[in-house]
């Protein structure tokens, strides 16, 4: 009976599949923005931050609102969700580790997928964490801006020459020694900081990739080629900083207190970031309640900046009718803590930074206006990417393709997702559920973690040592540590 139910689940899956046009002729935009708490979004419900541009795209695409990265920061992310295998398989679990350096031999990455299938590659800005840790992978895109090509890497020039900007009166140059204490100090100052850059919107980094974007995509409905253009957008991630017009828009006073203050926290597994520094702001020590107040404000300013900026991008896609036969995929690399814990920044299994936006539009789908609620990992990008483009994959990817969910919201999906933490003071992971996140550390205060996220959704109560929850911390250990084989959606086959 248990082989005829698989049977008749595949068979399903097969057919939702059907239902969507066919994408193996179109193109990629993908929109990928920095240290991004999916919460904050309007787009995603805020009620205070201003997305009106994600709005509207919003609703004409797939929003997922359980979509969870498999790393607690950009790196070991990033090289997930471009391999399509997890970080213990990649061997990238940290922003220091070179991820030419610890793929497993053979490993390839979406866009040299793409590149076999004979796609016109551009990237406009970063993709990859730093071009010296995947200089093999971005010698294959014909078209680098606004990003470090890799040693002899030979293509065409900017396809928009911007004027220089003017240097703040106070900069300074960093140390040319990046292992310095010199150098960490420079680079802390520079991340520190929240409020005004003292720029125009048109001399943002920023700005200049999306009119970039814009560009090409002009050039693209011209030539008719077959094209995957990742844009890049360095806010929200530290330094908090964007145009004044931006931060004129949020009123630090009506912005309510974190959630989850350090002091309502049971049994907490980070103890000690939760009442000292951070990394990347409030470095040194907490900020007042004022100040947490004002940099909250100044995320919510620098989303609209970059709101405005995909915006231009959204509507040159539609300008030229390349919406029509484009996929459009909005996502952050990782989550933030916006002073829930005492946090800010990343680096941690908590939701704030396992949680990230997915906003994923494909021209005719039947889903598209709706949400998903069900559970989608990122390491499921390459392979969804395959299924729709008519990929030529290996087998033992470590995600799932998510292809079904764009035209049925609603099916039974997963039933975890996983991530692992290895930033030096922690190493650690985490199993999540709906209901439930259990977490394990091998480096650590405490062993274990478990949270009921029905009655505690802010994670505030570690309720391990719980005699109620002695049987939960039993299902959810032992599915940890079956992995994520054991989480996969009814129906779906591992490899």
């Amino acid at each position: 009976m248990s082989v005829l139910c698989g049977l008749l689940l595949a068979t399903c899956l097969a057919g939702e599949v059907e239902a969507l046009p066919n994408t193996s002729h179109m193109n990629v935009l993908l929109i990928d923005i920095e240290d991004c708490n999916a919460a904050a979004l309007g787009c995603y419900g805020n009620p205070i931050c201003k997305t009106p541009n994600l709005d509207r795209f919003t609703r004409t695409a797939v929003r997922f609102d359980r979509a969870y990265v498999q790393a607690v920061c950009c790196n070991p992310s990033r090289t997930s969700f471009l391999t399509g295998l997890r970080p213990l398989t990649t061997r990238v679990t940290r922003n220091e580790q070179e991820m030419d350096a610890h793929l497993p031999e053979g490993v390839l990455t979406l866009p040299e997928y793409l590149k076999a299938k004979g796609f016109y590659l551009a990237v406009i800005g970063k993709l990859f964490h730093r071009t010296d840790y995947a200089e093999k992978q971005l010698s294959v895109f014909n078209r680098i801006e606004m990003y470090t090509p890799p040693p002899g890497w030979k293509g065409p020039g900017p396809v928009i020459k911007f004027p220089p900007v003017p240097r703040p009166a106070d900069w300074q140059p960093p140390p040319k020694d990046e292992k310095s204490r010199e150098y960490r100090e420079w680079r802390r100052k520079q991340s520190d900081r929240y409020g005004d850059s003292g720029r125009t919107r048109e001399q943002e980094g920023d700005y200049r990739m999306a009119a970039t974007a814009a560009a090409l995509l002009r050039e693209f409905a011209k030539s008719k080629q077959q094209f995957f253009l990742a844009v890049a957008q360095s806010r929200p991630h530290t330094p908090l900083i964007c145009p004044k017009q931006y931060i004129d828009m949020y009123d630090p006073a009506k912005i309510p207190d974190p959630p989850a203050p350090p002091e309502s926290l049971v049994n907490f597994p980070y103890p000690k970031r939760a009442f000292g520094g951070n990394p990347d702001i409030f470095t040194v020590k907490q900020p007042t309640r004022q100040q947490a107040k004002e940099a909250i404000a100044a995320y919510y300013a620098c989303l609209t900046f970059v709101d405005d900026n995909i915006g231009m991008i959204l509507d040159a896609l539609e300008e030229t009718g390349l919406d029509k036969n484009t996929i459009v995929i909005f996502l952050g690399d990782h989550g933030f803590h916006l002073g829930d814990h005492g946090f800010w920044s990343k680096y941690s299994m908590l939701e704030a930074t396992h949680r990230a936006p997915l906003i994923v539009r494909v021209p005719g789908a039947p889903a598209n206006g709706k949400t998903c609620d069900e559970i989608v990992e990122f390491v499921d990008l390459v392979p969804t990417l395959g299924e729709l483009l008519k990929l030529d994959l290996p087998k033992n990817l470590e995600g799932t393709s998510f292809a079904p969910l764009l035209v049925n919201p609603q099916r039974p999906w997963k039933k975890a997702a996983f991530i692992v933490e290895d930033d030096g003071d922690a190493f650690g992971e985490c199993v999540r559920t709906k209901k439930y996140s259990y977490m394990e550390f091998k480096k650590g205060p405490i062993p274990a973690a478990l949270y009921d996220l029905e009655k505690d959704p802010w994670e505030t109560r570690n309720v391990v040592d719980d005699p109620a929850y002695e049987q939960v911390r039993k299902e959810m250990a032992d599915l940890l540590h079956a992995g994520w084989k054991a989480a996969l959606p009814p129906g779906v086959a591992g490899p």
